[in-house]
């Protein structure tokens, strides 16, 4: 493609390293601040929308339209990342999409109707969309290969932590305030990255000659937002048996083969398609969609089920997902320095086996859980995640050509959005199909005669002569219809988890640092 080799691009520059520790480390701290505050605005909504509902006297086909609106923008803003940082400079590029990041955000606080909150949430997707994928380059840029391991280790735990509290601190803060304060509170934060990064981190070097392909750019923005419309609302709208999910389908596929031919041929693609022929980038793609399904389809089932079958209020669910926090911190700062020691290929493994455990686990739930078995649950996962980031990130990069790294670090982040789409819409999916066939099969064993009538504590809270006891029965079967249903979820989690392992064989180490 393009008439060049995939080791080497007309542009490649060195890496900028600087050698004062103390600014490395702000650089770090500073670009992990931004990545949190991605992640957090991600999820943060989540946990406020009920409340959001009801100020904004929104319906729920309406409300919905706040979550899609972000997961829209970022989808088309994420893959955008490389070609910002090469045409306009990292530095600038991170600058400006956290300034207007800052800007939405603050917006949010004061947005009077839902269209305004549309809006914004819109904007937020698409300046945070670049955030994560500027920010890997930078750091492999300004530290040196062999401290690599560990700078990720540091940055995926601080960024993706965002993800991971974005709930149980939106939570909190709409139970102290209301929901405007959840996204008003990453104002502060916002600009202080901002001054940071203003200050710390290098200017590197520019491709002013680099034009925008403008077909490769809309193809590419057509097919995402495509997929993300229809893995959303897929499930409402009865999948392919709906003319709009269908139109959104075929608009997709239109656009991914006009993608493709556009940045096989263009002279300055989009997206520079030779990043797939390294194998450990290719490989380390197909994984990380896989870790983008189990992380955030997790992170929506796990609240759906301790509020919809557990009946907890919102603060304790919030309180309940911070064990995942715990493990992604201890994950990361304990395990993460396995990376010098251990080969990459067994830690990545390693990784997805503690969430296939941690999966499998809850395939074991029932109705009477307590409070132990989901912190112990919560711990699994969160490690799991982090031990995965580490060595993923090192292997897929390791390899690459220095011209390739920033349309690398678009597509990575990309994957696991698209996983995390994928993940989010088969989770519900399962969900809703699953407990439907389930509450039939459980229909077909009720009867007056069944031996469960027979119990004397059950007959009069199922008495089926009369209406009261009736409803009752309905909800009873209701729960325990969900509940196989969510063990189904978690089943279809595990064997994902377990099921990418064999790919990691096919790895290649990364090559000897000095």
């Amino acid at each position: 493609m393009n008439g060049m080799t995939a080791d080497t691009l007309p542009g490649d520059t060195p890496p900028v390293v600087i050698e004062s520790a103390f600014r490395r480390t702000v650089i770090l701290f500073s670009v992990i601040i931004a990545g949190g505050l991605q992640t957090l605005s991600a999820t943060i909504a989540n946990a406020v929308l009920p409340q959001m509902q009801g100020d904004l006297s929104a319906g729920l086909e309406e409300i919905s339209w706040v979550l899609t609106a972000t997961m829209v923008g970022t989808a088309i803003g994420m893959p955008a990342a490389g070609w910002l940082g090469m045409r306009f400079g990292r530095r600038r590029s991170l600058l400006v999409a956290l300034g207007i990041f800052t800007l939405a955000s603050g917006a949010l606080g004061v947005a009077a109707s839902l269209e305004e909150v549309v809006f914004w949430r819109a904007i937020q997707g698409l300046a945070g969309g670049p955030m994560l994928p500027l920010s890997m380059p930078i750091l492999l840029d300004v530290y040196p290969k062999r401290s690599h391991g560990m700078v990720m280790g540091f940055w995926a735990g601080g960024s993706m932590l965002g993800a991971v509290l974005g709930p149980p601190v939106g939570g909190i803060l709409a139970e102290i305030y209301n929901w405007r304060l959840a996204f008003v509170c990453m104002v502060p934060a916002g600009v202080l990255a901002l001054y940071m990064i203003a200050l710390t981190v290098p200017r590197f070097p520019t491709r002013p000659s680099l034009r925008l392909d403008w077909l490769g750019f809309l193809s590419l923005a057509v097919c995402l937002a495509s997929i993300q419309f229809m893995l959303d609302r897929g499930n409402r709208l009865d999948w392919f048996e709906s003319r709009e999910i269908t139109t959104w389908g075929v608009a997709a596929l239109i656009a991914l083969y006009l993608f493709i031919v556009r940045c096989s041929y263009a002279r300055q693609p989009f997206i520079d398609l030779r990043v797939f022929l390294h194998k450990n980038f290719a490989i380390c793609a197909i994984c990380m969609v896989v870790a983008g399904v189990t992380s955030f389809a997790a992170l929506m089932l796990l609240p759906s089920f301790l509020g919809r079958l557990q009946n907890l209020p919102l603060e304790t669910v919030s309180l309940l997902l911070t064990p995942r926090g715990i493990g992604f911190m201890i994950g990361v700062f304990v395990l993460g320095h396995l990376v010098k020691i251990m080969d990459e290929r067994l830690m990545m493994a390693l990784g997805f086996g503690l969430q296939g455990v941690a999966f499998w686990y809850m395939t074991t739930f029932d109705l009477t859980i307590g409070l132990y078995e989901v912190f112990l649950a919560g711990m699994w996962m969160g490690m799991g995640e982090a031990v995965i980031w580490i060595p993923l990130s090192v292997l897929a990069f390791s390899r690459l050509a220095p011209g390739l790294v920033d349309y690398g670090a678009a597509v990575i982040h990309s994957s696991r959005f698209f996983g995390g789409g994928i993940g989010i819409s088969a989770g519900v999916t399962i969900l809703a199909r699953s407990t439907q066939a389930n509450r039939a099969e459980l229909n077909e064993h009720l009867s007056p005669f069944h031996q469960s009538f027979d119990i004397t504590e059950s007959q009069g809270v199922w008495d089926l002569s009369n209406l009261q006891g009736l409803m009752r029965l309905d909800v009873e079967m209701f729960r325990q219809a969900s509940m196989i249903a969510y063990v189904n979820d978690f089943w279809a989690l595990t064997i994902a988890a377990v099921i990418v392992l064999p790919l990691i064989i096919f790895l290649d180490r990364p090559r000897s640092i000095d």
